[in-house]
């Protein structure tokens, strides 16, 4: 999995509360036949009913199809992101498009863990800090915001860092490039070692 320290790049502003899982990632794709449709990349069919018209032309309105955006690599979203189904594919979506994080007051709970596994980055941000962010992209000639792992901070030209919290066993996975299961493996002789004490202590528990 790609490591996540500082990433750097336009920021989209996508102030929608309760964008969820079926429009990030529909299961279909407007002026496409369902047997076409299920050929398509994920990245393609990412927030395709807001992107494109039912016939398939592109709604030039969107802000991913705005030239200022369009290579975004990170979203900046109102509360509940990714609420909805619990479909792993919503995550892949933005992961194929070189989306690496999500900047929103709350997340969808399943979305949320997704995100860790796959090197995307849900990060909790009031909505106030969020909307001062997003004046401050404005009036800046790139939109770029950078995003700071290892000093848990955001910034923006023409506006003070923002710090930002984050659990340590969040946060160290996607620093080393790992999902949950391959860190915790990393004490696998601790936890074999732990395992082999108990197992004399309640050897019932370790059935043979």
């Amino acid at each position: 999995m790609e490591k996540f320290t500082e990433v750097t790049g336009i920021a989209a502003p996508m102030l929608m509360n309760n964008i969820n899982t079926d429009l990030i990632a529909p299961s279909h794709f407007p002026g496409k036949k369902p047997e076409e449709a299920v050929l398509m990349a994920f990245k393609d069919k990412m927030f395709a009913n807001l992107r494109f018209h039912p016939d398939g032309t592109p709604k030039p309105d969107f802000v991913l199809n705005q030239p200022r955006y369009k290579d975004a690599r990170v979203i900046l979203a109102g509360p509940n992101f990714g609420c909805g189904s619990s479909r792993e594919t919503a995550v892949w979506s933005l992961r194929e498009a070189g989306i690496r994080c999500v900047i929103a007051p709350s997340f969808g709970d399943i979305f949320h863990d997704n995100a860790y596994q796959n090197g995307l980055l849900p990060l909790k941000l009031d909505m106030a800090s969020i909307e001062a962010l997003v004046n401050a992209l404005n009036a800046s000639n790139t939109s770029e915001l950078t995003v700071d792992l290892e000093r848990l901070e955001l910034r923006a030209a023409g506006h003070e860092p923002v710090r930002f919290e984050m659990p340590e066993d969040r946060r160290r996975p996607l620093l080393e490039g790992m999902d949950q299961l391959d860190f915790m493996l990393r004490d696998r002789a601790e936890i074999d070692a732990f395992e082999q004490k108990d197992a004399q202590s309640r050897p019932r528990a370790y059935p043979r």
